[in-house]
Order: C-alpha cells, then sequence, then structure tokens
C-alpha cells in the first residue's frame, strides 16, 4: 500500500514526486508508441476515411469526458490535501460527481450525435460510444486520486499499455468480424480495460466508503 503523501517527510515528498515525473513522461513515450499500431491497422484495414470519422467522433466523446470530470482530474488532489474527512470519501464523493458529470454529458450526446458525426449518418453501434465517457471520467477521476497517493504507475499501465494495446489487438481482431463496427467495438473495449485497469489500484489502495 502507497504511503499517505501527508506521511512523508519534506525529502521523501519531493523524491517521489520526481520519480512519479519520470514515470509519467516513461508512460507519455509509451503511450505514444503504443498508439501506432493502432494508426496502422486502423488505416489498413479499416480505411482512411472510417478512422478519420472515429478519430473525430473520440475527440468529441473524450472532450466531454473531460467535461464531465468537472475539474477533478487536476482539482481532486486540492481537495484531499485541504480536508478533515476521510480521503476514501472525498475520492468516492469526486467519483459521484463524475457520474452526474458524465449522465449529463452522455445525454446530451445522445440526444444530438450529430455533435460526434456532424457530416455523415449514424449506423450500426456508433451510437452507443457516448457511454464511453462515464468509463473515460471515473478513470481519469480514480487516477488522479492514485497520483496523489504517487501511485503514477497505475496511470502509465491503465493509459499507456493496457489501453492502447486493447484497441491495436481488438481492432485488428474485429476487422475480420465487423468492418462497419469493428473501430467502436475496438475504442469500447479499451475504455472498458482502462476502467478496470484504474477500479483494482484504487479499491486495493483506498478501499470502499463507510
Amino acid at each position: 500500500m502507497k504511503p499517505d503523501p501527508e506521511d512523508l517527510a519534506p525529502g521523501a515528498d519531493m523524491a517521489a514526486l520526481a520519480r512519479g515525473g519520470r514515470i509519467n513522461f516513461f508512460g507519455f513515450v509509451l503511450r505514444l508508441a503504443a498508439r501506432l499500431p493502432f494508426l496502422f491497422i486502423a488505416g489498413r484495414m479499416y480505411g482512411a476515411e472510417a478512422l478519420g470519422r472515429f478519430a473525430y467522433a473520440v475527440l468529441i466523446v473524450e472532450f466531454a469526458a473531460q467535461l464531465a470530470t468537472l475539474g477533478l482530474k487536476r482539482g481532486l488532489a486540492e481537495q484531499l490535501a485541504h480536508t478533515d474527512k476521510p480521503h476514501v470519501c472525498v475520492a468516492w464523493d469526486a467519483l459521484l460527481v463524475g457520474a452526474i458529470g458524465s449522465a449529463l454529458a452522455m445525454a446530451l450526446l445522445f440526444v444530438f450525435p450529430q455533435a460526434m458525426f456532424p457530416n455523415s449518418q449514424i449506423h450500426g453501434l456508433e451510437w452507443l460510444l457516448p457511454v464511453a465517457v462515464i468509463a473515460l471520467a471515473w478513470s481519469d477521476v480514480m487516477l488522479s486520486a492514485l497520483a496523489y497517493r504517487h501511485d503514477v504507475g497505475a496511470t502509465v499501465r491503465a493509459r499507456a499499455i493496457v489501453e492502447p494495446w486493447t484497441i491495436s489487438i481488438a481492432a485488428f481482431v474485429l476487422a475480420y468480424v465487423s468492418k462497419r463496427d469493428g473501430l467502436i467495438l475496438a475504442y469500447a473495449l479499451s475504455m472498458v480495460g482502462a476502467l478496470v485497469a484504474s477500479i483494482i489500484p484504487f479499491v486495493r489502495h483506498s478501499g470502499m466508503p463507510h
């Protein structure tokens, strides 16, 4: 179990922050490299037009997820540092806020799907894409809580290993199953994988609220 940041000496705290920064940079490079196979697979097996259409829709979904966290992705650490409440309760309150924000964002995208696909018709499973908002929002909040406890490795595992490799492998396999819905299903699987990779260390470190 990671030590609480409040229990660390100033020197140890700075060392932990420096280590976290190095891990975070390594995770960024690793995620960038891991995305390349997906771009190659999607471009070759689904076509440039399908990839561009998918990328625009995902951009809107991920932007909606950022709004759904209501600033808690960056602000949770400040909340945890200046509260007398048990940290587990603060973290789960943040998840509740994220769920409410995600519900509003998902409802908006369900009602106005043209925001995701402005120049084309919606077919297949594309109308389910907004469901990814809550997975993204919850994963971001959980990883922020873990980062406050200096567990940056959880972010690397979820965002730089599980998410990109899941979408790459799934996109390759699903290209032989459904060219129409393969990218959507691959993205959904990657979001579920990242969420599970966030939940496991979050519950292990924080536990359940009482």
